[in-house]
């Protein structure tokens, strides 16, 4: 593995060499089938590897109303929960004609017309999950990302049994060393942060949840 970020053309080009075909010198060209449809399915996978969150692509952030009554949320938001005072709202968000906008489905019907807010409420307080660019994440991201690309490629194009099993066991190696990255870096991770209510030692892991708890279940 390179030691640094794939590029999306790395990206396309592993997918492309997984399936046994050749690589190509750069993107986006018509004429090129193979490498769109690869480049389609990588753009799919990291959508989808991203809507539920992680930790590099979830932001504490405040939006305030504009002019008229309605909170615009970025073009590319994947989802939004409210956040700081605002943890109990139940927010969403939808897009109206080209812009993303925040609803409040406190409201009966959900609204995106903010103007019956108080002053203390012009702002609204999310969590908001935003799809990252494939150059933006990093490589332990990347690798699940393309690694799960390249088995959905393989089956779009050539559908063989063997091969696509050695490409999932591919995968599901570099989605697991993306999970455990994940909580890593994760602010009092259960993996490093965590605390055990057994004596600690060399054997033993410390863990968040209670352990006599466990040995009961």
């Amino acid at each position: 593995m390179p030691d640094h970020n794939l590029t999306k053309l790395e990206a396309v080009n592993r997918i492309l060499r997984a399936a046994r075909e050749h690589p190509v010198s750069s993107l986006g060209s018509a004429t090129q089938n193979d490498s769109l449809l690869a480049e389609q399915i990588l753009d799919d996978v990291l959508t989808r590897e991203q809507m539920t969150g992680l930790h590099v692509n979830q932001t504490e952030a405040s939006f305030t109303r504009g002019t008229d009554k309605k909170v615009l949320l970025p073009s590319n938001t994947l989802g939004v929960k409210g956040w700081n005072q605002h943890v109990m709202k139940n927010y969403y968000h939808k897009e109206v004609n080209g812009n993303v906008y925040l609803f409040d489905a406190d409201h009966q019907p959900a609204t995106s017309d903010f103007s019956s807010a108080g002053a203390d409420e012009a702002t609204a307080y999310v969590r908001i999950t935003w799809r990252a660019t494939f150059e933006e994440l990093p490589a332990a991201y990347q690798f699940s990302i393309v690694d799960q690309s390249a088995v959905e490629y393989q089956e779009a194009v050539l559908g063989d049994n063997s091969l696509g099993s050695k490409l999932e066991q591919r995968a599901g190696r570099s989605r697991a060393i993306a999970r455990s990255y994940d909580m890593r870096y994760r602010p009092k991770n259960q993996i490093e942060d965590g605390r055990s209510n057994v004596q600690r030692s060399g054997m033993a892991v410390q863990r968040s949840w209670p352990y006599n708890d466990l040995r009961r279940q």
